[in-house]
């Protein structure tokens, strides 16, 4: 991850942008939802769960205008044949994806558990209610911690950071901030699931994608 900057959006080309998003795209999208659906489920059959927020989180605000970062976690991924432009680079993040989902899955059937945030109210949502309930429902119930929002996001951050220079970097830092903030600010995610999300994250960026994307070109 020490390569020089170099310019962090660019046309890919047709066959790449096609394998990004047609080869990559269907199985990577699969994946996700067969584990976190299929963990969902699980851990709905039995009543077991572990507690894993201090009595202090309940007191944080809501703020239902940062449904808007929250939901550009769908833009930071899509982007990615942009500025991953070569098919190592591409296949490694979406191995990345991959691990860190099943990482995720593992913990989310060993240590289940669901926020503990009361729901908005109508009032509390106002304009916000429908990107809101976008949100909720695709979240499920159960699957918390490790926040795989929080994991996926900061994910795209830190390699689409090593593509930019120092302004771009801050730029991108400044949005992986508000997208890990506003789990915690729309109430879909306690502190704990975000130091496991960043965790995530930031093994698979630092560790294992720059081993892989000159090996699985």
């Amino acid at each position: 991850m020490d390569d020089e900057p170099e310019r962090l959006f660019a046309w890919p080309g047709a066959l790449n942008l096609a394998y990004g998003y047609l080869v990559l795209g269907p199985p990577t999208a699969f994946w996700f939802v067969f584990v976190y659906a299929g963990c969902d489920y699980l851990t709905g059959l039995h009543d077991y769960r572990v507690p894993l927020y201090f009595d202090f989180e309940l007191a944080i605000p809501f703020v239902p205008a940062t449904v808007l970062f929250y939901h550009s976690l769908h833009v930071a991924y899509s982007l990615a044949p942009f500025v991953l432009r070569t098919r190592g680079e591409m296949n490694a993040m979406a191995l990345i994806w991959f691990l860190i989902t099943l990482a995720a899955g593992v913990v989310f059937l060993v240590v289940p558990f669901e926020p503990g945030f009361a729901p908005p109210t109508e009032d509390e949502l106002g304009p916000w209610r429908a990107l809101y309930q976008l949100a909720d429902d695709a979240n499920l119930r159960y699957n918390s911690c490790p926040s795989l929002h929080v994991a996926w996001g900061i994910a795209c951050i830190d390699v689409y950071a090593t593509k930019a220079g120092r302004m771009g970097a801050m730029l991108l830092w400044l949005w992986g901030i508000g997208m890990v903030a506003s789990t915690v600010l729309l109430h879909q995610h306690h502190l704990a699931d975000v130091a496991g999300g960043l965790l995530l994250a930031f093994v698979g960026t630092r560790l294992i994608y720059p081993r892989l994307r000159g090996d699985i070109g």
